[in-house]
C-alpha cells in the first residue's frame, strides 16, 4: 500500500549485525559476543603511569599531579606517544588537561588503560567540574572507567582546539552529569570520532555534541543505562549504530539542531522515547531510522519526527503498551517502509508521506531479548617481535618472516613510534596470521616512508591471509601504500575500522583512487568509520569480478567522512557498494560529487554533499550508466556558490534506474524540481525524484513559498517567515515496487563483526586505525588476483 496525504494543519509537540540474542532478564549481567579484536599491549615503548610518574592507583592517594605530569609529557610525545595506566583506582581532585600550542602537540597520542573493569579514574574534586579535558587529535583514549562519583559535571571533554580522526573506545562513564562531550560553543569543532563499545551509566546526558563542527561522531555498540538522555545533539551531528538503550528518562536519541543523522539497528527497552526530534525548526534535517527495535516505551510516542526532514523510516519494530504510540510524523517529508507495530493506530499521519508494506503484528512477534554487545577486547599473551625504532625495510621484513613461521599463534610484530624508511616492498606471505602493530597512525607516530621506485608498493599482503594491521601510517609518496591480493574465497572477509585512505593529489588520471575493491565476488568487505579523501581521483571504487552477476557478497561503508574527490564513488563491471552515514565535503575546486558511467549498483543514505556548483557541471552526474543508483536522506549544499546542486542524467538511459529519495536541497536562488532533476537521457532513465524538499533563508527562492509551514498550527503566518522549507514536486514514476527495488540494497546490507573463525585457506584480513597516502593508481587495493 502506498499512501499519500495532503498538507494538513497540525499542532507541534514539545538486527542485523548482532545476530545472537540473550533472553531479556537480568540486564545487569548481560553476556557478550566474542570479541571482534584483541588487545596486544602494553609495549616497552609505552610510558607507564605508575612506573614512570609514580601514580599510586590505590584509591586513597591524590594522583592528580602524577597524571598531569604524564599528560604534559604525552602532549610533547618526544620519546613515547602512548601512556599506559595499569589496573588501579586513580583519585582525581582537579581537572586533568592536555594543552596544545604547536601543530604536533598531542597529535597521534593515546591513553590506554589495562581494562575498564579494573582501571578507574575516580572524581574527588569540586561539584560540577570536568575530570579530563582531552585536547588531542589523531588520538585514542581507551580501556578506562570514568567514575564521576555523583559529583563530576563532565567526565571526558574534547577540546578546545580542533580535532579529527580520534577513537574513544571501551570506556565506562558512570555517575556524572555529562559522560562524553564533544566541544562547546566557544571551542573549535571535535569531528570524526569513533566511539566504540562504550558504556554510559546513570548520567544525565550520556554523550552530546556541542559545536557546529562537532560532526561525524560515530557511536557503535554503546550501552546507555538509566540516563536522562542517551545521545543528544546541541550542535553538530552523530550516527548511532548497534547500540542498546535501557530506561532513558527523557529520550534515547535527541537533538536541538539540524544536520544529517542515522540511527541503525539499535535496541531500546523501557525508555520514555526512543527518538525525539521535536526541535521546532522550520528548516529540515534528513534522517535515516532503520532496523531499530523499540520495546515498551513509557511516553506518549516512541518516535517524534519534527522539522521538514526528510525522514526515511524503514524496518523498525515497535512493541507498544496500552498508551504509547509508535511514530508521530512531521509536517514535512517522510517515507515509511516495512515497519512493524504491535497495535493499530500506531502512526499519526501528517505532512507528505509514503507508507509501503507496513504491518500490525502481535506483541509476541517482536523479540524481547536484549542485544549481545561485543566486549572490551581481551588481552592475549602473544609472542611479540620488537623492531628497533627507525629500522629499515630489511629489519622489518626479517621480523615479518619470523612471525610468518609462527602461523597459528597470531604473533605480533611491533613497530614503536618512529619513521621507517622502506626502499623495497614489505611482503606478508600467504597463510600467515601475524599482527603488524604500531604505536599510532598519526604522522608523527609509527610511519612507513616509501623510498623505493615511483609506482612501487609499500606493503603487500598475499592471500589468503589472517593478518591484522593496526596503528600505523603508510606514507607512500609517489607509490602505492597497501595491496592485498588473492583475497577472494568463500566466507572470506576484510574488516577495516577507521581506515584513512587518501588518493593521489595530481588530477587527470583515469586510474587514480584512494581505495579500490577489485574483482571480489565472494569476500565481504566492511569499512567502518572510513576516512580520507580521493583528491585527484575517486575515493572508493568497486569493480565486480567474473561472477559479479551471481555474487552475493557485500561491500559496505558504514559511517565515515571524506574531503574532495573527482567523483567520490564508482562502480564498474557489476560492482556493488552500499554507503551509509558518510559525510562528503568539498575541499578543492572539484564540482562533481558523483559521476557514474559504467555498470553496477550504488546505494547511499544519511549523508551530505557540500560542493561548489556550476551551471555547466552537475553535482550528481549519471551518463550512460547501467544499473541501480539510490541517493536518500542527503543534504545537497552549495559551497561559496549560488547555483543549486542538481542531478543530471545523460546518455543511454535504457539500463539505468536512479532514485533521489527524501533529499534536502539548500537553495540560494529560485529553484524548482526541474532545476534539480534533469533526466536528459535517451531513452529517459527510470526512477525519479521523490519526497525531496528545499531549505532556504530566501523566501522568494522557494518554488511554492514555505508551504510546509502552513501545516504548523501555532506557527506565525508562513508568508511572513524569513526562513523555512518547502516541497519539491516529485518527478518520474516511482511506484511501490520501484521504491522497494531501490531500497533493497540498503535493507539487505549486513552489519557484521569478524568474531567467528574461518578456515585458514580463507581470507580474514583485519585493519584497525591505519592511515595511507600515495601518489599512483589505487593507493589501497583489495583484489582477487595477483599481477
Amino acid at each position: 500500500m502506498i499512501c499519500f496525504a495532503p498538507f494538513v494543519r497540525i499542532h507541534r509537540l514539545a538486527t542485523i549485525g548482532v545476530s545472537t540474542w540473550l533472553l531479556f532478564g537480568s540486564l545487569g549481567s548481560l553476556r557478550a559476543v566474542t570479541a571482534e579484536e584483541e588487545f596486544v599491549g602494553p609495549f616497552p615503548s609505552w610510558r607507564d603511569a605508575r612506573r614512570d610518574y609514580h601514580a599510586r592507583g590505590d584509591g586513597l592517594a591524590d594522583d592528580t599531579a602524577a597524571l598531569q605530569r604524564a599528560l604534559d609529557d604525552l602532549t610533547k610525545h618526544q620519546s613515547s606517544c602512548v601512556l599506559y595506566l595499569p589496573a588501579g583506582t586513580y583519585r582525581l581532585t582537579e581537572t586533568l588537561k592536555t594543552v596544545r600550542r604547536a601543530h604536533t602537540d598531542a597529535q597521534g597520542v593515546a591513553i590506554v588503560g589495562e581494562h575498564p573493569g579494573n582501571t578507574v579514574l575516580r572524581w574527588a574534586g569540586a561539584h560540577g567540574a570536568t575530570m579530563l579535558q582531552w585536547d588531542a587529535w589523531y588520538s585514542k583514549i581507551s580501556r578506562l572507567t570514568f567514575d564521576g562519583a555523583g559529583r563530576a559535571g563532565t567526565a571526558l571533554l574534547y577540546g578546545p582546539a580542533f580535532s579529527t580522526y580520534n577513537e574513544t573506545s571501551d570506556l565506562i562513564f558512570r555517575d556524572a552529569t555529562n559522560g562524553l562531550v564533544f566541544g562547546g560553543p566557544q571551542s573549535a569543532g571535535q569531528a570524526e570520532n569513533a566511539v566504540l563499545r562504550c558504556q554510559f551509566l546513570r548520567c544525565e546526558t550520556g554523550l552530546q555534541t556541542v559545536n557546529w563542527n562537532s560532526m561525524d561522531i560515530w557511536v557503535w555498540y554503546g550501552r546507555f543505562e538509566a540516563c536522562g538522555r542517551g545521545v543528544h545533539n546541541v550542535m553538530g551531528n552523530w550516527h548511532v549504530w548497534q547500540s542498546f538503550f535501557l530506561r532513558s528518562r527523557l529520550a534515547d536519541l535527541s537533538t536541538l539542531n539540524l544536520m544529517a543523522f542515522s540511527a541503525v539497528n539499535n535496541t531500546s527497552i523501557g525508555s520514555r522515547r526512543f527518538f525525539d526530534f521535536s526541535t521546532g525548526h522550520t528548516w529540515g534535517s534528513p534522517v535515516s531510522l532503520t532496523g531499530n527495535r523499540v520495546l515498551d516505551p513509557t511516553g506518549d510516542w516512541a518516535v517524534v519526527l519534527d522539522n521538514a526532514g526528510p525522514y526515511l523510516v524503514v524496518d523498525n519494530r515497535f512493541r507498544l503498551g496500552a498508551t504509547a504510540r509508535g511514530i508521530r510524523m512531521t509536517w514535512g517529508d517522510q517515507t515509511l517502509v516495512g515497519n512493524l507495530y504491535s497495535r493499530t493506530n500506531s502512526v499519526e499521519e501528517r505532512g507528505r508521506f509514503r507508507r509501503v508494506v507496513e504491518k500490525v503484528v502481535p506483541a509476541n512477534a517482536i523479540p524481547d531479548r536484549a542485544p549481545l554487545l561485543p566486549p572490551t577486547p581481551p588481552r592475549k599473551n602473544r609472542k611479540v617481535i620488537e623492531v628497533p625504532p627507525g629500522a629499515d625495510d630489511v629489519a622489518i621484513q626479517e621480523a615479518i618472516d619470523e612471525a610468518a613461521r609462527l602461523a597459528g599463534q597470531r604473533p605480533v610484530v611491533h613497530l614503536p613510534m618512529g619513521h621507517y624508511r622502506i626502499a623495497r616492498t614489505l611482503r606478508m606471505p600467504p597463510g600467515c596470521d601475524l599482527q603488524l602493530v604500531g604505536d599510532s597512525a598519526g604522522e608523527s607516530g609509527t610511519r612507513l616512508d616509501w623510498a623505493g621506485p615511483a609506482k612501487g608498493v609499500v606493503l603487500c599482503v598475499e592471500g589468503p591471509t589472517h593478518a591484522t594491521l593496526r596503528d600505523f601510517y603508510i606514507h607512500a609518496g609517489a607509490g602505492r601504500a597497501l595491496l592485498a591480493e588473492r583475497c577472494d574465497q568463500p566466507r572470506g572477509r576484510i574488516f577495516a575500522d577507521q581506515l584513512n585512505a587518501n588518493g593521489p593529489i595530481a588530477t587527470g588520471s583515469t586510474n587514480a583512487t584512494a581505495l579500490r575493491v577489485n574483482g571480489l565476488d565472494q569476500t565481504d568487505v566492511l569499512l567502518r568509520s572510513l576516512q580520507g579523501s580521493g583528491h585527484g581521483g575517486r575515493w572508493v571504487e568497486v569493480f565486480g569480478g567474473v561472477d559479479a552477476g551471481r555474487a552475493t557478497n557485500q561491500v559496505s561503508i558504514f559511517t565515515g567522512a571524506t574531503g574532495s574527490a573527482a567523483g567520490q564513488y564508482d562502480v564498474r563491471h557489476g560492482g556493488r557498494l552500499v554507503v551509509r552515514g558518510v559525510y562528503h565535503e568539498r575541499s578543492s575546486d572539484s564540482l562533481t560529487g558523483l559521476c557514474l558511467r559504467h555498470r553496477g549498483v550504488l546505494s547511499i543514505d544519511a549523508t551530505r554533499f557540500s560542493y561548489a556548483t556550476s551551471t555547466t557541471s552537475p553535482t550528481i552526474a549519471v551518463d550512460g550508466f547501467r544499473g541501480l543508483f539510490t541517493l536518500a536522506t542527503c543534504i545537497l549544499l552549495p559551497v561559496e556558490t549560488k547555483e543549486t546542486c542538481r542531478f543530471e542524467l545523460r546518455g543511454d538511459g535504457s539500463g539505468a534506474s536512479v532514485l533521489a529519495l527524501n533529499n534536502q536541497f539548500w537553495i540560494e536562488q529560485k529553484t524548482t524540481a526541474d532545476d534539480v532533476w534533469r533526466n536528459l537521457a535517451q531513452p529517459p532513465a527510470g526512477g525519479g525524484l521523490v519526497g525531496c524538499n528545499i531549505n532556504t533563508g530566501n523566501r522568494i527562492a522557494a518554488p511554492k513559498g514555505f508551504e510546509f509551514l502552513a501545516n504548523i498550527g501555532d506557527h506565525p503566518d508562513p508568508a511572513k517567515s524569513t526562513v523555512g522549507a518547502g516541497p519539491l514536486k516529485d518527478r518520474g514514476v516511482v511506484e511501490g515496487p520501484t521504491l522497494l527495488r531501490h531500497l533493497a540494497p540498503l535493507r539487505a546490507a549486513r552489519v557484521w563483526l569478524p568474531d567467528t573463525p574461518v578456515p585458514t585457506n580463507t581470507t580474514d584480513l583485519r585493519i584497525h586505525r591505519v592511515m595511507a597516502s600515495g601518489g599512483h593508481g589505487a593507493v589501497i587495493e583489495f583484489r582477487a588476483r595477483s599481477d
